[in-house]
């Protein structure tokens, strides 16, 4: 067995070209949820493209798209998940945390990333914050909201 087993079957691929939310505000239409498994014992991600319609940051621009990828690697992923998956079922994650802790459930979770895209086209509000780790590193905190109108 071979760590390049498989690879006759793949095309090659350029550079990533995912792109992140950097601090702003943002309303986005969800094009696709979808878990992914890294090579090489990596662990799974769950992946949300988006599609900008509004933003106050003006690097990023409506009509761009932008991915939040959660590692489930890190112990934060599953309530960060919930959170949004209870944003995208219109459910407030600043006012309705007890509702999102009954109505999201694992069934909800497999069939979000399934693949007739159920969350696909949902619009929803974002928050991107900078923060600092305990260890000093930098990161982007996301906060997901209900989007109306």
């Amino acid at each position: 067995m071979s760590i390049f087993d498989g690879i006759e079957s793949v095309a090659a691929e350029g550079s990533s070209n995912r792109l992140y939310f950097s601090p702003g505000q943002y309303t986005v239409t969800i094009d696709r949820v979808f878990l992914y498994e890294r090579r090489l014992g990596g662990g799974k991600l769950f992946i949300v493209e988006t599609t900008v319609n509004e933003s106050d940051n003006p690097e990023v621009k409506p009509g761009e798209q932008r991915n939040w990828v959660q590692s489930f690697t890190i112990p934060s992923a599953l309530p960060r998940i919930k959170s949004f998956i209870g944003a995208a079922i219109g459910l407030c994650p600043q006012r309705q945390l007890k509702e999102i802790n009954e109505r999201v459930n694992k069934a909800i979770c497999d069939g979000s990333v399934g693949e007739d895209n159920p969350l696909g086209g949902k619009k929803l509000k974002i928050t991107c914050v900078t923060k600092i780790t305990s260890k000093g590193k930098e990161f982007v905190q996301h906060a997901w909201g209900v989007a109306r109108g």
